[in-house]
C-alpha cells in the first residue's frame, strides 16, 4: 500500500503518494497485540514522546480513521521531491 517513507523530526512513516498529495500514516503498532500480525492503532502520548509537533498530532487525531495526514503539493511544484541531493561525489584523497 505504500510506496514512500515521510521524515517528521528524525521519525520515520510511511506514506502513500497520490497525484497533487501525500497521505502520511502516524499509527504504530499495539504494544498489547501479541499477534502474528498486530494491529495498528493512533498513540497520541507516544507521538508525543516523539517529538512530533502538536499540530500534526491534532491533526491526526481528527482524522476518520486516526492517525493518517494529508499533505497536499505545494503551488508550481513542478517535481516531488525524491530524498536525493544532485550533488557530484568527489574523492578528495585523490588530490
Amino acid at each position: 500500500m505504500y510506496d514512500r517513507v515521510v521524515t517528521i523530526n528524525n521519525s520515520h512513516w510511511p506514506a502513500y503518494r497520490k497525484p497533487g498529495a501525500t497521505l502520511v500514516d502516524v499509527r504504530m503498532f499495539d504494544p498489547d497485540d501479541r499477534s502474528a500480525n498486530p494491529r495498528l492503532i493512533f498513540r497520541l502520548e507516544k507521538l508525543r514522546e516523539l517529538g512530533i509537533p502538536d499540530a500534526l498530532i491534532e491533526a491526526a487525531a481528527k482524522s476518520d480513521p486516526q492517525g493518517f495526514l494529508l499533505f497536499d503539493d505545494l503551488p508550481n511544484q513542478t517535481e516531488p521531491a525524491t530524498g536525493h541531493a544532485n550533488q557530484p561525489i568527489t574523492d578528495e584523497s585523490a588530490t
